[in-house]
């Protein structure tokens, strides 16, 4: 479980990072038009607000709710997946500047990594903590989670 928390940490942090500059960027850029500009921020607001839910859990603060136990992360994880499969696709073969395309690309690769390997993890510890059909306590499902492998 601690592997899970961790990562999704670390993912939540790469987020926060990644999506508050995009939000630097957008509301510094006085070429958008409103729709361009509200849109990007929806966009940048949908990651933060993934990133901020995660961090309750995290946190403890949804404590009926622990990692391994929603679908928070997995819905996360495919957002960010999705997300950048397909703007990825879009900025890599789209009239950008070389720069432009390799900051874009590493961001998207990063991104998809984190949320590829999270996702794993997560969905592993969702059938360690879930009862086995022999009546174990979730407790007793967890095994080796713990310790890593």
């Amino acid at each position: 479980m601690q592997r899970v928390t961790r990562l999704l940490g670390i993912f939540v942090a790469w987020t926060v990072v990644v999506w508050v500059g995009r939000v630097r960027n957008v509301l510094g850029d006085d070429d958008l038009t409103t729709l361009d500009r509200t849109w990007r921020l929806v966009v940048a607001a949908t990651f933060l607000a993934f990133a901020g839910l995660s961090i309750a859990v995290i946190g403890g603060w949804w404590r009926r709710h622990p990692v391994g136990t929603t679908r928070l992360v997995s819905v996360f994880c495919l957002w960010t997946t999705a997300f950048w499969g397909v703007r990825g696709f879009g900025m890599l073969f789209g009239d950008h500047d070389a720069g432009f395309k390799l900051v874009h690309t590493a961001l998207a690769l990063v991104s998809i990594a984190l949320a590829l390997r999270l996702h794993r993890l997560d969905r592993d510890a969702a059938r360690h903590l879930a009862p086995a059909a022999g009546g174990a306590t979730p407790e007793e499902g967890r095994g080796d989670l713990v310790h890593d492998r």
